[in-house]
């Protein structure tokens, strides 16, 4: 095989990490991380106490990614938003880099290392985020790839580097919990029989080893404290009657990539026994380790797809001793397949399937630059400037960072995407939205004085009082029930969000002139009957929607309504 031949694979390997990478800005949390590392250095201080919430009420926070936050404010400060996707473009080429070496090292052909390596990181593309689980991404092949060094020559060196990533990742990810438990699984799994040669490392190591890396766990701003963070948002979370779609379980949502991958890294175990009689113990355990914590929710599958890459690794190590047709097979056209995989992978990055069974389960992500248009409530934000009297807002949690990013200090946030502060808070919003009076309280209570929100367009029974006492019965969409016209106004929307401040007699000349009082674009229905039963209101719903359509021409529910409006018009004339 040419150097050309083999460079070639290698090189289409990197270019899909670049492509991999090059996706514009779309988490929530990352502005919330923003606003967090901006507090940092203006205090020179790791808060302890939740300081962007006004619903916290003095809550303590373990602020697990401080460090992650710095990196993060300081990228931004150097090169924008757009260098942050630069950074991640740069995490994933590393990924790449430290896959293929690793991989590599355990023996692996370059064209089958550089196939495992393009596959795993498809598999972990979902949690390429700009967000502190990317530092996890990072440290787990890492860990394994010194890990696999300990094991190889026996130097103590590796286990010092193994000590100070861990050290490192332990203030930029809770992930690093995962840490000492896979040093355990794979050191246990070099003990035992079945690998292509004797390699033990000793069973004192099997416990040195992981108390060394849960101790350099201990190395970060709240001591203990970290190892309290998975089950405190376990519990924020347990008994809500809401979804959080990162943390079901394989049985309670399909998760056809991680059943893809479990079968494929099963199948290439299993045809590598029955060829060689030979598995290696300490990545299959590893691997296994990985898979429960995948079944366990959806945001750990990353780490299976990157873990198994090692154990895939050996696999191919043993069939590459195997004198048969297979290995004759994959020298001749392993470098194609290879070749192949990077740019079919690269492509479905550029281009997913819109559905079907390739659909991308978090949705596609838009490749580029900056941030990912129609995402974010960027032109709702600037409304909410031109209302600087208006006090708390009530906010979706979706919001939450974006709003802290863009205004404060001082605004603080209703909510945003720290689900272990205040955990009663969550549980609160959650029950009280079916309930008028508990949700008016809850406004009450935390002096809301207006609202920006998500559209919600499914319609909920409302039960009136009828003109002979039976009670009648009509439909609203969610946010008209919360924030009624009686009380709230609304005064801005778009094909993302509305915005709603309090209605007060100091507001009235105010909202006389800005206030969207006969158009509701999330309550449509409603907004349609009433124009059809009175043509002052049709005409006065249509002004309300020219205005909005001559601030933002390209209002997709703006030009839905007018039109629907219009043909209303047109059948009374």
């Amino acid at each position: 095989m040419s150097k050309v031949s083999r460079a070639v694979p290698v090189f289409l390997l990197f270019a899909f990490a670049v492509v991999a990478g090059a996706f514009r800005l779309r988490a929530y949390d990352l502005f919330w991380h923003l606003a967090t590392g901006r507090w940092i250095l203006e205090n020179r201080a790791v808060p302890r106490i939740d300081p962007l919430r006004f619903t916290s009420e003095s809550a303590g926070w373990i602020d697990h990614a401080w460090l992650f936050q710095l990196l993060l404010r300081f990228i931004e400060q150097v090169a924008g938003l757009n260098g942050l996707v630069f950074f991640r473009m740069s995490a994933v080429i590393a990924l790449a880099a430290i896959l293929l070496r690793a991989l590599r090292r355990a023996g692996a052909p370059a064209a089958g290392a550089v196939l495992v390596a393009a596959l795993a990181i498809l598999g972990a593309r979902p949690r390429l985020m700009m967000r502190p689980e990317l530092a996890t991404v990072i440290a787990l092949p890492a860990l394994l790839a010194l890990l696999q060094w300990f094991r190889r020559t026996r130097s103590h060196r590796p286990l010092v580097g193994a000590a100070m990533l861990v050290v490192l990742w332990a203030n930029f990810h809770p992930g690093v919990l995962v840490a000492p438990v896979v040093a355990g699984a794979f050191l246990f799994g070099c003990n035992l029989p079945g690998g292509a040669k004797p390699r033990r490392v000793g069973w004192s190591n099997v416990i040195l080893v992981p108390a060394l890396l849960a101790a350099a766990v201990l190395l970060n701003p709240f001591g203990w404290g970290l190892y309290q963070v998975p089950s405190r948002i376990g519990r924020a979370l347990e008994g809500l009657p809401v979804v959080n779609p990162e943390w079901q379980r394989a049985w309670e949502a399909p998760q056809p990539a991680l059943i893809l991958g479990v079968v494929g890294i099963l199948a290439l175990v299993a045809y590598t026994f029955a060829r060689t009689r030979r598995i290696d113990p300490a990545t299959g355990l590893t691997t296994l380790v990985l898979a429960g914590l995948a079944v366990s929710g959806v945001r750990h599958q990353g780490l299976f797809f990157l873990g198994s890459a090692f154990l895939a690794a050996e696999a191919l190590a043993d069939l590459q001793k195997d004198e048969t047709e297979p290995k004759i097979f994959f020298r001749r056209w392993g470098s194609a397949l290879a070749a192949a995989t990077c740019l079919l992978a690269a492509l479905w990055c550029l281009w997913p399937p819109p559905s079907g069974p390739l659909r991308p389960r978090q949705g596609p992500y838009s490749s580029g630059l900056g941030v990912q248009p129609g995402r974010f409530p960027v032109k709702a934000v600037d409304a909410i400037r031109q209302w600087p009297e208006v006090g708390h807002l009530y906010n979706d949690v979706a919001f939450g960072g974006y709003l802290l990013w863009r205004l404060y200090p001082p605004r603080q946030v209703f909510l945003d995407g720290r689900n272990e502060v205040n955990p009663s808070l969550l549980r609160e919003v959650a029950l009280s939205r079916s309930d008028s009076r508990s949700w008016s309280a809850l406004l009450e209570r935390y002096g809301v004085d207006g609202a920006l929100v998500r559209y919600d367009d499914r319609l909920r029974k409302v039960l009136i009082p009828g003109p002979e006492g039976e009670p009648a019965v009509t439909y609203h969409t969610t946010n008209a029930l919360l924030f009624p016209r009686n009380r709230f106004a609304l005064v801005y929307w778009d094909d993302l969000a509305m915005f709603f401040v309090r209605r007060t007699p100091e507001r009235s000349d105010r909202l006389a002139s800005e206030e969207y009082r006969y158009v509701h674009p999330e309550d449509r229905q409603v907004t349609l009957q009433a124009a059809a039963l009175d043509p002052v209101v049709l005409e006065r719903a249509l002004n309300e929607i020219n205005r909005r359509l001559a601030e933002d021409p390209g209002c997709q529910r703006a030009l839905s309504l007018r039109e629907d409006l219009e043909a209303m018009q047109r059948e009374r004339i």
